[in-house]
Formats: structure tokens, C-alpha cells, sequence
């Protein structure tokens, strides 16, 4: 090997390292013994530590923290056999230097961004489950957005059943292309948003 090659390998090592290894420490997802119902253990870590977000929430924009849980069957296609949705969404405090963290119906005020973190941390405790025999994992989704305080009430109402999307027709389509529109206009305004992605090991029933 070259030291030209080596250098170059060092330089594309070291630019794709960090990224993954921050994937890794941000979600994890494993799976709980047979006492705990092979039920997925999702592990988040400090998922609000990145300048762009901790300004936001600085700013007083609320930041939206949606896990999702898949079990797969393992299989010669793989099946889709159950999903779990866990949205919170987090805030600074107006009164004080703590932070808010809500899930629509509960909202709790916690003295330090730690803190918040940690009671995401509790939050996100799927209760998903395989019902029979057979081979499955777990795909976990966390996705974190910055939204518009208007974003935040609607995410409110909807987490406590009160609003549904007006293609169910509860809503006036207008309402729903308005909201999109706003939502388009507030991405496009810069405000940060991640995505990460993590798989438990397989398991047997």
C-alpha cells in the first residue's frame, strides 16, 4: 500500500467515522428477555445536543421528538408485523431557565436540558411486541424537527385526539394545504431537523 493510498483512506475514514459513531451513541434499539416480553429497548442519547437544535429551542421554538418502533418476521420476504409511535415535543421554559417536556395530554417542567433529556429517555418505552412463534428485529426511526408554535398546538391536539388530518375527513381539505404551506415555508426558513436509524440484533420465539 502506497502512502499516497494510505493517506487518502485515512482522509475518507476519518470523514465517514463520525458520523456513523454519532448514529450509534444517538439511538439504539435491542431487545428485552423472554421475562419482558422480547419487547424492543430503545436507548436515545442526548438527541438535543447539537448546536443548531439547542439554538432553536433557545429561540423559543418547541422541537418535536417522534420515535418509531417496526417488528419485522424474519422471513424470505421479511413481513411488517406490528409498528409503535411515540411523539414528544420539548421547550424552553418561559418562566425560567428549565426546559418543558410534553405529550399532549402531560407536560412536565424539568430544571436542566440533562433532565429533559432523560425523561424522553423514559418516555420512549415501546410496548410492541411479536404474538407468535418466529424470527423477528426491530427498526426504530427517531425523527427530531424544529416547528412553528402553531405547528406545536395542532401536535397537541392531535396527540390528545382531538384533531385528525382532513384526509379523513374530519378537516376542510383548504385547512390541510394551508398547514402544509406553513410547514414547506418553515423548513425552508433553515430550522434544523435530524433523522436516525437503528436495527436490534435478531431474535427467536
Amino acid at each position: 500500500m502506497t502512502s499516497l493510498f494510505r493517506v487518502a483512506l485515512f482522509v475518507l475514514l476519518a470523514g465517514a467515522l463520525p458520523a456513523s459513531l454519532h448514529a450509534q451513541r444517538t439511538l439504539a434499539v435491542g431487545v428485552a428477555s423472554p421475562s419482558g416480553q422480547w419487547r424492543p429497548v430503545v436507548r436515545v442519547h442526548q438527541p438535543l445536543r447539537e448546536r443548531d437544535l439547542r439554538d432553536a429551542l433557545a429561540s423559543g421554538l418547541p422541537v418535536r421528538l417522534h420515535l418509531r418502533v417496526e417488528l419485522w418476521r424474519r422471513d424470505v420476504l421479511d413481513q411488517l408485523e406490528g409498528t409503535q409511535e411515540i411523539s414528544l415535543a420539548v421547550l424552553r421554559s418561559a418562566l425560567d431557565e428549565g426546559y418543558l417536556v410534553e405529550d399532549g395530554r402531560v407536560q412536565r417542567t424539568l430544571p436542566s436540558l440533562a433532565a429533559a433529556e432523560a425523561a424522553i429517555q423514559v418516555a420512549f418505552a415501546p410496548t410492541l411486541r411479536p404474538r407468535k412463534r418466529g424470527r423477528f428485529y426491530y427498526l426504530a426511526t427517531l425523527d427530531v424537527e424544529t416547528l412553528s408554535m402553531s405547528d406545536l398546538d395542532e401536535l397537541r391536539r392531535w396527540l390528545r385526539g382531538e384533531a385528525r388530518p382532513a384526509v379523513a375527513g374530519e378537516k376542510p381539505v383548504g385547512r390541510a394545504v394551508e398547514r402544509g404551506v406553513r410547514r414547506l415555508f418553515v423548513r425552508m426558513l433553515g430550522l434544523p431537523a435530524r433523522q436516525w436509524r437503528a436495527r436490534s440484533p435478531s431474535f427467536a420465539v
